[in-house]
């Protein structure tokens, strides 16, 4: 062990040109951390990391008998000699040292920021520690050590694996772990310390990466099965574009099969308390742990060790991804980006281009190419064969070879291809999104949206239905102070239409349908809307400068009727009675640029299938509505559910959009759509329907949205339980999905191989405190 005054934090002043030296990485820290200084604090040989917090508190990172560190945890300022100013004296003392650690293998570029020495491994030769400041995947500091070489040992860079047989294997005396893989050397040859057994089939390289999870099955997962699933995960991983020391690619994973763990002690399926009860904590470190179950899907820690998934192939491979620090997006912000085709992007996790068995991990090949939805080019400098996926679900682009290493593709399925940039939202996939979804109050019934002039409003009931409240939009996804209506208490769904100068809040209650005429500064008392049937179901927009309600009746029967005021008296005068007919009120929008007029509606289908949607478009002829043709939304055999209320709205490309719900589950939640018309005819007949958020985003009520200058707007009642409180509005403030944020590909070997085997096994348990 060093002496006191050779232990104490050196800060470096890095003026000169120290040797690099192959570098382990020990530790990482916040980046608000500046001081670190080394002592052996718990008197066990071994030199331990010592670090002051912005608020003058210690915290140590043990060395466990200089294999690994120990987890952070808070050390009494007085175990350091002199206290914390002793500490910090000796933390800011700067000699240079003469060997320095290689920079973070993900980060090669990094500089240190400083140094400081101390004995990790308590060999008596002073170890080099130096502080990265990383980026990737986010904001750190990377504490790399570059161990004391013992020039007259068998054992040089103390790994447990004597010289002569390192240059007999291939591997590096000097680095105590040759392929970086967080596993020493000598462990990867000699066995894994404290006794822990990982299986005679399972035999680790010190010069090819690898990594060992321990498998503990649910009661009732198929142990038959599990070998040629974990083939097909190893095949996964082993495909990887990575370099191994010994000139391989790939990293091997090996599995041990723990005791099948009863369903009377699996934690209700919770893996977090299921790792902590069955993985050991002496374990930790070396291994990784997962449990099986016998259904689909898992989680699992991003950069950790414990995780829970279903026993097939793809799903493991999938979590298991996580743990080696693989997020679903790379390193974009938005999901389901169609150039990474990952088996970690929900896009491909089960399939690539139609076929289960071609999903595999990204290299990253389409990485120079950035997609910015805002304009995005539909052309891209790769041959067609590479991008062929992109043909099949769950996108279908229409794609065109344009030469041998070009092909165009039609991001936004307009039918053509564009010259110039076009504004799509690409990464539909099997889903899209309507932006953060913020909370927007408390309501018992729909939300309603709409414009009134340039700012938008939002209406809800209150819990108790006693009233209703208008909210205004303020933009930059703030909203204003609720006005309450009086005299709007209300047990159904609100109506919300707005015109240039005013906006019309639409309730009903049990004598029949009132109107508030409302603006940004005035707010009307309620007036009874005279000639308006006492329906439940009420549809309203804006045609021509006029607004348009249109009433539907038990026989699903639809009647129009153009609603006039003059802030005394409000009167709905009957127009026509429309041929369609629709088992919800309908929703529709004037098309922009023309006199058609599109209302969506449903009804069953030829196959027997109920409230299937359809957009009729009318030709608006003074007060009538001349039908001009009915198209089932994918075709009439189809089965696209439309069972509340719908929105239709036009984009800023004059684009159709309607937003709708799916069918309800027995407990009547419904998830959210949205369905946009588009001129690609070749796929599902000119429309694009896709679910909004995911699954487990649904509802009781009918969603609402609207576009106009603050932006496309999309809201519902969240009543699906876990996540947030039922009954709470949520607001999406990007319904037509446009993410502000680019998307790329990602290479997923380089972050597994340069990142994700240390970090997520980085931090060892004493043996003290494991189990």
């Amino acid at each position: 062990m060093l002496s006191v005054h050779m232990i104490i934090a050196l800060w470096c002043v890095l003026s000169q040109d120290p040797t690099l030296v192959a570098g382990t990485t020990w530790a990482t820290a916040g980046s608000e951390y500046e001081l670190f200084a080394c002592l052996d604090t718990n008197k066990d040989g071994f030199d331990d990391v010592v670090v002051m917090t912005p608020g003058r508190t210690l915290l140590v990172a043990e060395s466990v008998k200089g294999w690994k560190a120990a987890p952070w945890k808070a050390l009494d300022a007085s175990v350091w000699p002199g206290g914390l100013d002793a500490f910090e004296q000796a933390a800011r003392a700067q000699p240079a040292p003469t060997r320095l650690p290689s920079a973070p293998p993900y980060e090669p570029e990094s500089k240190p920021l400083r140094a400081f020495q101390g004995d990790l491994d308590g060999d008596g030769v002073a170890d080099t520690v130096a502080v990265f400041r990383c980026s990737k995947p986010s904001d750190f500091l990377d504490l790399r050590v570059a161990f004391g070489v013992h020039a007259n040992s068998d054992d040089q860079d103390g790994d447990g694996l004597p010289n002569s047989q390192e240059i007999a294997l291939g591997s590096d005396p000097e680095d105590r772990d040759s392929d970086d893989d967080g596993l020493l050397d000598g462990w990867e040859v000699l066995g894994l310390p404290r006794g822990i057994a990982i299986g005679a089939t399972n035999e680790l390289d010190p010069r090819h990466q690898d990594v060992i999870c321990a498998i503990a099955p649910y009661e009732g997962v198929d142990l038959n099965a599990l070998p040629a699933e974990f083939e097909r995960a190893k095949k996964l991983y082993a495909a990887l574009n990575t370099t191994n020391p010994d000139g391989t690619t790939g990293v091997g994973v090996h599995f041990r099969l723990d005791a099948t763990i009863p369903n009377a002690k699996n934690f209700g399926g919770d893996w977090g308390q299921c790792g902590n009860a069955y993985f050991p904590g002496r374990e930790r470190g070396l291994l990784h742990w997962m449990q099986l179950t016998p259904w689909g899907g898992g989680q699992s820690q991003e950069t950790g060790d414990m995780g829970g998934a279903g026993a097939g192939f793809a799903v493991f491979a999938h979590e298991f991804g996580h743990q080696l620090s693989l997020s679903h997006t790379g390193d974009s912000g938005p999901p389901w980006c169609p150039l990474y085709p990952s088996l970690m992007n929900y896009a491909f996790s089960y399939s690539l281009a139609g076929d289960g068995n071609a999903i595999r991990f990204s290299d990253g090949r389409f990485r120079a190419t950035t997609l910015d939805e805002k304009g995005v080019l539909e052309k891209l400098p790769y041959p067609l064969p590479e991008l062929a996926y992109l043909a099949a679900p769950p996108f279908r682009f229409t794609l065109k070879e344009n030469g041998p290493n070009e092909t165009l593709i039609d991001w936004n399925q307009n039918g053509r291809f564009d010259e110039g940039p076009v504004s799509a939202d690409v990464n539909y996939g099997s889903s899209t999104h309507c932006g953060t979804r913020r909370d927007g109050g408390s309501t018992s019934a729909a939300p309603a949206l709409a414009y009134v002039g340039d700012a938008c409003f939002l209406a809800r009931v209150a819990p108790e239905q006693g009233s209703i409240a208008l909210v205004a939009y303020k933009g930059a996804e703030q909203w204003g102070e609720p006005r309450n209506v009086p005299d709007s208490a209300t047990n159904e769904d609100p109506l919300l239409v707005g015109t240039r100068e005013k906006g019309f809040l639409f309730f009903r209650r049990a004598t029949g349908w009132q109107v508030v005429r409302f603006d940004a500064a005035t707010l009307d008392a309620p007036l009874a809307v005279a000639s308006l049937p006492n329906v439940a179901d009420l549809g309203g927009g804006v045609i021509g400068g006029r607004l348009l309600l249109v009433a539907r009746s038990d026989d699903d029967a639809l009647r129009t009727f153009w609603f006039e005021d003059d802030g005394k008296t409000a009167i709905a005068r009957a127009a026509q009675s429309l041929e369609l007919r629709s088992k919800v009120a309908p929703g529709f929008a004037a098309e922009p640029g023309t006199d058609r007029v599109a209302m969506a509606s449903a009804m069953t289908n030829s196959n027997g299938t109920p409230l299937c949607l359809r957009v009729t478009w009318y030709k608006s002829s003074g007060d009538a509505l001349v039908e001009a043709e009915t198209k089932w939304v994918r075709g009439e055999a189809s089965g696209t559910n439309c069972t509340t209320r719908p929105t239709v709205l036009y984009d800023g490309d004059a684009q159709l959009n309607v937003f709708h719900t799916g069918m309800p589950a027995g407990n009547g939640l419904m998830t959210g759509w949205r369905t946009r018309r588009i001129g690609n005819l070749a796929l599902d007949e000119g429309w694009l329907t896709s679910l909004l958020y995911d699954v487990w985003t649904s509802s009781r009520r009918a969603v609402a949205a609207a576009n106009g200058p603050q932006g496309a707007l999309y809201a519902f009642r969240w009543d699906a339980d876990g996540w947030t409180k039922n009954n709470t509005i949520l607001i999406g403030h990007n319904a037509f999905g446009i993410d502000p944020e680019p998307m790329r590909d990602f290479d997923d070997g380089e972050k597994i191989a340069k990142y994700g085997l240390v970090h997520s096994i980085l931090w060892m348990q004493p043996e003290a405190a494991s189990n």
